[in-house]
């Protein structure tokens, strides 16, 4: 099946999508790679979405067959700074580890976050083959900032104290307390990794080195859970991390797979 999608001509077939170049001038497709044929009805929504919803929105076509290089199609990256050729993020690495939103088509309007601190009103659905295995996502990244800003700005403006009597000076709350990130968006495969294990480490509130052994064991099934022993060199991170040798780790994945 010959499908075309503004000046690229995709080839469709049983399992792969072949001969991918640029999409437009809005979506970038990474050339390197041969794609999945279910990726084809995505790559003109993303055209669409961005069209409609404007260079603030950042569109993401991830493949989950390669985590460490799983961005192969974007549009207005320069919303989170990433790059075709980007790893996934911790989400994906979650979704992936614990099958935990297996029975969902998406997940909608959670707070992401990008490496420079930038925050993100995302979404993401599911791209599944025919046997219901998650094999790609479409994300949606909004910057909403300017629109909080603008928020905040009317409801300042628009505020009234001290207008009932008997009523004193009150403060005016602005905007809704901040809301647990959800997803942070990685540039680097590397960076994702260091970052989930730093994180994980770091939440123990113990000092690596005076870590005891359960201790570390504990750490060692955080990382499992949120799905970073995917990811190539995951294991050589932990390690140093830890401050024990890479067997040690290997040693404690396997008391934690055991159930340990």
């Amino acid at each position: 099946m010959r499908e075309n999608y503004h000046n690229a001509t995709i080839l469709l077939h049983a399992g792969n999508l072949g001969a991918m170049t640029t999409a437009s001038s809005a979506t970038v497709v990474d050339r390197s790679r041969v794609l999945r044929a279910e990726f084809g009805p995505y790559l003109p929504l993303m055209d669409f979405l961005a069209e409609l919803l404007g260079p603030r929105t950042e569109i993401v076509l991830h493949d989950t067959s390669d985590l460490g290089r799983s961005i192969v199609a974007l549009t207005n990256g320069h919303v989170s700074g990433r790059t075709v050729g980007g790893p996934a993020t911790d989400l994906v690495l979650k979704v992936l580890q614990n099958h935990e939103h297996d029975d969902r088509d998406y997940l909608a309007n959670y707070l992401a976050e990008s490496r420079t601190g930038g925050t993100f009103r995302s979404s993401t659905f599911f791209i599944r083959d025919d046997g219901g295995d998650v094999v790609g996502m479409l994300c949606l990244n909004i910057d909403d900032e300017p629109l909080t800003r603008a928020r905040d700005l009317l409801a300042a403006i628009t505020a009234t104290t001290g207008l009932v009597k008997g009523a004193g000076p009150a403060a005016v709350e602005v905007g809704p307390p901040p809301s647990t990130v959800a997803e942070r968006l990685s540039t680097t495969v590397d960076e994702l990794a260091l970052d989930g294990v730093a994180r994980i480490v770091a939440a123990q509130g113990v000092d690596p080195h005076r870590m005891t052994s359960d201790e570390k064991v504990s750490a060692v099934r955080e990382v499992e859970r949120a799905g970073v022993f995917l990811l190539k060199g995951a294991v050589a991170q932990v390690a140093e991390a830890l401050h024990v040798s890479e067997p040690t780790v290997y040693r404690y994945l396997k008391q934690v797979r055991r159930g340990g």
